[in-house]
């Protein structure tokens, strides 16, 4: 049997709920999936988390296969998507290395123990200025910032426009910052 046939049939099957089938599919493409992922983020546990939210959205989305098209690039592509959130994650959230960065720009740091101590005051300072926001905007600021979710997302999850959900978060990041500088933190978040 050609192996294109071999690929639509297993996805017919996919397509019907057969475990059986997504466990083929995994043992075909998961190791690839894993180095493409690996190459990107060079973290283990990022990569291996990549996989499994690959495959969990393949299997989420099984009844709207089409056996039409390339289902490896498909896969890829769905992997590249979770590559980018995990950027996204990472550069839009305080994170202890930038702040070391900024630490060491400003001569404020001597060694990893004290490093530790101002991070945990910052983390609690920042807590303290999420306090200060209205419940919507801590609410928008936790899921764009930590949870790492796009403002279309936001928006189609909290039943409101995405220029709302952009209203509310750029009224939170400037409250964080002015109630953060009260601190002599410097906060910066892209919006």
């Amino acid at each position: 049997m050609h192996e294109t046939a071999i690929h639509s049939n297993t996805i017919e099957k996919l397509k019907r709920g057969s475990y059986e089938a997504f466990d083929t599919l995994y043992n075909m493409y998961a190791d690839s999936l894993y180095g493409f992922a690996l190459l990107h983020t060079k973290s283990v546990v990022q990569a291996e988390d990549i996989v499994q939210e690959t495959f969990l959205k393949l299997w989420n989305m099984r009844a709207s296969l089409s056996v039409e098209g390339s289902f490896k690039s498909m896969l890829f592509t769905i992997a590249k998507n979770h590559v980018i959130d995990v950027f996204r994650r990472q550069i839009n959230r305080p994170d202890f290395e930038d702040y070391i960065r900024f630490c060491e720009d400003e001569n404020l740091l001597d060694n990893a123990t004290v490093e530790k101590i101002y991070y945990d005051d910052f983390i609690d300072k920042l807590a303290l200025a999420k306090q200060k926001l209205t419940p919507a905007q801590r609410n928008i600021f936790e899921m764009s910032r930590e949870e790492g979710m796009s403002n279309a997302e936001i928006a189609a999850l909290s039943d409101i426009s995405e220029q709302t959900v952009k209203n509310h978060l750029s009224a939170a990041l400037k409250s964080l910052r002015e109630e953060l500088r009260k601190y002599n933190y410097l906060f910066v978040l892209f919006i």
